[in-house]
């Protein structure tokens, strides 16, 4: 075997490695932790209704829908539609959003992976502590696709599912002692 073959051969065995499914997306040591911090980032960026920021966490082709969740969901096609649901969903509202159990399920392909995440929302409305429309907890699972655009892991596909047997009811209702306390 000649020099130039030998080189040849290490070059492009370099490339499929680097093309592989065990390649990996952004400044992070591994997809997994990747994927972690887009999915908590994801969760920072909701609740703090930093609208601007969502697409460092959401492709500009994202399909979301939430619909399993009833009048608690809905279908959006595209960043700008998913944007005013959840500036219109969390209006005069505060939110968190616990983000657990992030599990990447597989690699669909280079920059696309598959990743089920369970997430609790609570969901509160200041002046409406016992309307279960506006003052709630709920608790779902992602089914999520995210992709490797510019070098960061963003949402592409989401399948919300409920994982509760609905929506929990208003929980700071009159009577709660936490009202009476200032803190």
């Amino acid at each position: 075997m000649n020099l130039l073959t030998i080189l040849l051969t290490t070059a492009s065995l370099a490339l499929a490695v680097d093309q592989n499914h065990n390649s990996h997306c952004g400044t992070y040591a591994s997809n997994i932790e990747g994927l972690t911090q887009a999915g908590y980032k994801t969760g920072w960026i909701l609740d703090r209704k930093n609208w601007t920021a969502l697409p460092e966490v959401f492709a500009q082709d994202l399909y979301y829908d939430s619909s399993e969740l009833g009048s608690y969901g809905g279908v959006s096609n595209g960043i700008d539609e998913a944007r005013t649901a959840l500036e219109a969903s969390s209006k005069d509202t505060r939110t968190e959003r616990i983000v657990t159990n992030l599990w990447l399920k597989e690699m669909v392909a280079p920059g696309k992976a598959r990743v089920l995440t369970q997430i609790t929302l609570s969901h509160w409305h200041d002046t409406a502590l016992e309307d279960i429309k506006k003052t709630y907890r709920i608790y779902y699972m992602c089914d999520d696709i995210w992709v490797c655009q510019g070098g960061e892991w963003k949402m592409w596909k989401s399948y919300v599912h409920n994982m509760g047997p609905g929506v929990e009811a208003p929980y700071f209702g009159k009577g709660n002692p936490l009202l009476a306390q200032q803190y």
